[in-house]
């Protein structure tokens, strides 16, 4: 650290970097196992790294109700009609932030986002364009302090922080960025993994980071139906059972799965996966027992269902 360390006094950019730990809200990137590898080598955009050199990812906080049901967090809305609402984990981005937005493993293609090695420097390196290189569609916040209107939030007018009432605050100098998912939105397929991305002034340390911009915060979208893997294997028809079946890879477990239909896929394709239809929670949450783990007295069925024109599809 001695190479960028101390920083100007007067900014913000050590809450990006040095303070690498948030206890029960760094997890995500061991949840994620090695998931999370054909995103990174697809986009170049690398998680986090902390002062040890290792991979990191905070939490984002979640909530994507069924149709015509009621926020269990109305506090997180802040959007008429908001299909859902996303929190991701964050540092303060005030003066050293050039711009952050929203990443999908599977909604965000190569070339969305223009993404730089790091190439082990001290700082961030220069874009060709400030302020840009980002989908318009997908920006959140931009240098001094500006939100995109209805899109990102990082501190309500009166009101102080943005915290969802009821849980748990960080502990250290965290703070969360908020976005509302609105009806014309393409993303997220519904189980894909989303992330917070971050680019830093170019002339703000930002301890060793992989590329610019980097993944801070994330978790994976389900919704109360509808979850997304990966197919690991395909096992093949046999005298008992006269259709191919899959082994796909959610999260870090890869488990056994069964297509609702003759539909056929291939290794490394994403799949939608059926929940239960007939669970009675009226809305999905980060917290809910089946984002971290699916329930195992459940059936995994594949459905040959896509989302926004197929934009989950591998290109």
């Amino acid at each position: 650290m001695a190479d960028f360390w101390p920083p100007p006094a007067d900014t913000l950019e050590p809450t990006w970097f040095i303070n690498d730990r948030e206890p029960d809200m760094d997890d995500i990137y061991e949840r994620a196992g090695d998931s999370l590898k054909k995103m990174v080598d697809k986009l170049q955009m690398h998680p986090f790294q902390d002062t040890d050199g290792k991979p990191r990812l905070f939490l984002a906080r979640y909530e994507f109700p069924k149709d015509q049901e009621q926020f269990q967090h109305p506090d997180g809305v802040f959007v008429e009609e908001a299909l859902g609402f996303i929190d991701f984990l964050a540092g303060f981005p005030m003066e050293c932030i050039e711009m952050l937005g929203i990443m999908g493993e599977f909604s965000t293609k190569k070339d969305d986002f223009e993404v730089l090695p790091g190439g082990g420097q001290g700082a961030s390196p220069v874009p060709d364009t400030l302020f840009a290189g980002m989908p318009e569609e997908r920006i959140l916040l931009t240098k001094l302090f500006l939100a995109k209107k209805g899109q990102g939030l990082v501190m309500k007018e009166g009101e102080g922080f943005v915290h969802l009432e009821g849980e748990s605050k960080p502990q250290k100098l965290h703070w969360w960025v908020r976005t509302n998912i609105k009806k014309e939105a393409k993303f997220p397929v519904p189980g894909e993994f989303t992330g917070l991305v971050v680019r830093m002034m170019p002339d703000m340390p930002w301890g060793k980071q992989l590329s610019s911009p980097f993944i801070f915060s994330g978790n994976w979208m389900d919704t109360v139906y509808y979850s997304s893997a990966r197919v690991k294997e395909v096992i093949e028809p046999d005298d008992e059972i006269p259709y191919p079946r899959y082994k796909v890879q959610w999260r870090k477990d890869v488990v056994e799965a069964t297509p609702s239909d003759f539909a056929e896929y291939q290794v490394e394709d994403r799949v939608t996966i059926l929940k239960a239809v007939d669970v009675d929670k009226k809305s999905q949450t980060w917290k809910d027992d089946d984002v971290k783990e699916f329930p195992p007295d459940q059936k995994w069925i594949i459905a040959p269902i896509t989302f926004y024109d197929d934009l989950g599809k591998e290109e």
